[in-house]
């Protein structure tokens, strides 16, 4: 029996000297013309004449192993007889395993993250829970999102609140990373202007807001519709970190907490509307000094924005996780596996709410002096003061209204960790 060895390449090389190589090997290519040790390469014409009973497998040594697939499937080869050498890993490994799902425009919802309407920050929450219930709804089996910019041909477009270069990065480092943190988001794509949706509403794609073509201008986190789904039962805690995420996570745990209980603390340190709404890092740093004497392991996450900046020096000893401050992917698989996580209302925590079993205290303080804090934006989202929020996944995710000073972290921090220990009792 023949081992068909597909490619002429340094891996071909390493092929021959590897554990897989078991003798009687023919090689070839697919135009042939090729030599191999002496030996003249067959052709894809010159396989196709051999008996397909003499081949026992065909082993790929290129890179190009969707074509070569394409092609031996044209002379009969079945891909059960078909494997690819992984140089990288010295492994032989079965062409079937490397097959991907194949998606069509019908299986799909096109989600349209407008930027003319929304802005380019932890909003987009919202917006991803909604469309995975719409896609739900629509029985389709996965989310395109297209991140539409504000410009067009002829126009030119507005970043608010976010310079040009913010807004850039903010899209690259939050908004992508949060859409591709549910499962059935199979790509993200920013098209080049806003005059290139016109290729999807000639596919007439089904699309999320509803009838996006006839309205553009349709809210892309609207909290009626999630309170809505509330009261449906429906589930709302679909965030997911992506694998690769969450090994890294078990592995910084393994290593550094040493079977402690993980407490992360996310700090918001940043410039707009500091002084209502950022983490008081004296009082913050001193609970983490507490929960240390306690045997519990706090991991301090520095605002994006500050992750550069040393702790002061008699807070050296806390440990901190810069990667998490600028890897949405990371902080939520840190979130998902911490035993509490805390911190002052921000945009990363919101997304606590929507990770299955994530427990978690968030304070928000209260003040008409700014929008954000505002009774106004209270009824809005209908929050309610001295009430958890109605979207959060579990009773184990506490919104305390109240200032975050020392006492307070301790006392709320106590009581969530009793009552955890009272519930696995």
């Amino acid at each position: 029996m023949l081992t068909v060895v597909y490619g002429i390449t340094s891996s071909t090389d390493m092929f021959m000297k590897s554990e897989f190589n078991h003798g009687n090997n023919v090689f070839a290519c697919t135009y042939g013309k090729e030599e191999y040790q002496g030996q003249l390469a067959h052709s894809l014409e010159d396989l196709a004449q051999l008996d397909p009973t003499s081949i026992s497998r065909v082993v790929i040594c290129s890179e190009f192993v969707q074509d070569i697939l394409k092609s031996l499937k044209s002379i009969h080869v079945d891909i059960s007889k078909c494997f690819f050498f992984n140089h990288m890993r010295e492994q032989l490994v079965p062409c079937d395993s490397l097959l991907t799902n194949s998606i069509c425009t019908d299986s799909t919802l096109y989600a349209i993250y407008d930027l003319a309407y929304n802005l380019p920050c932890f909003d987009v929450i919202t917006f991803i829970i909604l469309a995975e219930q719409e896609r739900l709804k629509q029985n389709k089996q996965y989310i395109q999102f297209i991140v539409l910019p504000s410009w067009n041909d002829s126009d030119a477009g507005v970043n608010v609140f976010h310079t040009k270069d913010d807004t850039q990065w903010r899209l690259e480092k939050v908004v992508k990373p949060m859409l591709s943190c549910l499962p059935s988001c199979i790509s993200v794509e920013q098209p080049l202007n806003r005059n290139q949706i016109e290729v999807y509403q000639a596919l007439n794609v089904v699309t999320y807001p509803d009838n996006y073509f006839q309205n553009n201008r349709q809210p892309a986190g609207d909290f009626k519709l999630l309170k809505r789904l509330v009261e449906e039962n429906a589930n709302l805690s679909v965030l997911t970190p992506p694998k690769q995420a969450q090994k890294i996570i078990e592995d910084y745990m393994r290593h550094y907490t040493q079977g402690k209980k993980l407490i992360t603390l996310t700090l918001r340190e940043y410039d707009a509307n500091p002084e209502y709404r950022n983490s008081k890092l004296s009082d913050w740093l001193r609970f983490a000094q507490t929960l240390q004497g306690k045997g519990f392991y706090p991991l301090i996450i520095r605002d994006t924005y500050a992750m550069g900046q040393p702790l002061p020096s008699e807070f050296s000893h806390i440990p901190t996780y810069p990667a998490a401050s600028i890897d949405v992917h990371l902080r939520l698989a840190l979130y998902q596996s911490a035993y509490i996580n805390m911190g002052i209302e921000n945009g990363p925590l919101y997304s606590i709410s929507y990770l299955k079993g994530a427990r978690s205290i968030i304070f928000r303080r209260q003040s008409n002096a700014i929008p954000n804090l505002s009774e106004r934006t209270n009824q809005n989202f209908f929050f309610k003061v001295g009430e958890n929020h109605f979207f959060n996944d579990n009773q184990f995710q506490i919104n305390a209204w109240m200032d975050d000073s020392f006492d307070n972290l301790l006392t709320q921090f106590q009581q969530l960790d009793e009552s955890i220990q009272r519930s696995e009792k």
